[in-house]
C-alpha cells in the first residue's frame, strides 16, 4: 500500500483498510473471518484485556481453524513518543517492508476513515480502551485486506499514563497521549479458498447475527440512522 485510498471497516478490535474495488467475496470472508476469531478468543481466553497473549493466542487458533495460512509474522516492542535511537532496522520496520506497507499511508487512511465519524471513534474505544486506575489500557488491531485474499494484521497494545475514554481522535494521536512501551505482533495470512469454501455460507449467515446481537462492525463511510451498526 503506498497511497490512502483505501476504506475503512471497524470489526471489533480491528480496524481494517481494503479497496473498495476489491472483490466483495473476499472482502466478506475476510470480515467474517476476523469477527468469528474475536468472538472465538472472547469465549475462550476471556476478555482481550486481562490476558492479552491467551486471547491472541485463541484468536490466531480459529483464523488458523477457518483456513487463513501464515505467511510471516513478527514481534516487536518499541517506546512511543520518542525519538528512535538507533538507525538499525527494527522488526517491525523490517516486517512492513517485506509485506510492502507503507506506514505513513496507512495511518494516514486509518485516520481519514476515523475522521468519517465520531461513533467510529467511539466504537475503537468500546472495544479497545479499558479505562485503569492512573490511565488506560489499549488492545488494537490494524489490519490491511490485499487481494487474494491476504490479511497482513498488526495488533498493538499500550498502556497509557493518560485515561482516554473521553479523548478526540486529534488528542488520542498526540504524542502526548501515546507515551510508553508498545507491544506490535505483525502477522500475514492467506486464506486457503478450496477449505474455506464450504463454510463460508454458514460462516457469513452467523456472523450477520451476532452482529445484529451485538453491534459488533461499523462502517464510517455510510451514513448512520439511528442505532449504530458496529
Amino acid at each position: 500500500m503506498d497511497k490512502a485510498d483505501e476504506q475503512l471497516m471497524l470489526i471489533g478490535g480491528t480496524a481494517l483498510l481494503y479497496a473498495p474495488a476489491g472483490a466483495g467475496v473476499e472482502r466478506q470472508a475476510a470480515f467474517d473471518s476476523i469477527l468469528y476469531a474475536q468472538l472465538v478468543a472472547n469465549k475462550e481466553a476471556g476478555s482481550r484485556f486481562a490476558d492479552h497473549d491467551a486471547w491472541y493466542d485463541a484468536y490466531r487458533a480459529a483464523l488458523r481453524r477457518l483456513g487463513w495460512i501464515k505467511l510471516a509474522s513478527t514481534y516487536d516492542q518499541r517506546q512511543l513518543g520518542q525519538p528512535t535511537r538507533s538507525t538499525r532496522l527494527q522488526p517491525l520496520d523490517a516486517w512492513l517492508k517485506v509485506r510492502s506497507i507503507q506506514q505513513q499511508a496507512v495511518l494516514a487512511a486509518f485516520a481519514a476513515g476515523l475522521g468519517q465519524s465520531a461513533d467510529g471513534v467511539a466504537h475503537l474505544k468500546k472495544f479497545c480502551v479499558q479505562d485503569q486506575a492512573g490511565g488506560s489500557q489499549v488492545v488494537i488491531e490494524l489490519g490491511l485486506l490485499k487481494p487474494g485474499p491476504v490479511l497482513d494484521l498488526c495488533s498493538i497494545t499500550l498502556h497509557t499514563e493518560t485515561p482516554l475514554s473521553g479523548l478526540s481522535l486529534a488528542q488520542l494521536l498526540s504524542d502526548q497521549v501515546l507515551k510508553g512501551e508498545a507491544a506490535f505482533n505483525g502477522i500475514s495470512l492467506a486464506l486457503d479458498n478450496k477449505r474455506f469454501q464450504h463454510q463460508r455460507e454458514a460462516l457469513h449467515a452467523l456472523m450477520q447475527t451476532k452482529d445484529g446481537q451485538g453491534e459488533y462492525r461499523f462502517d464510517p463511510h455510510t451514513p448512520q440512522t439511528g442505532a449504530g451498526h458496529e
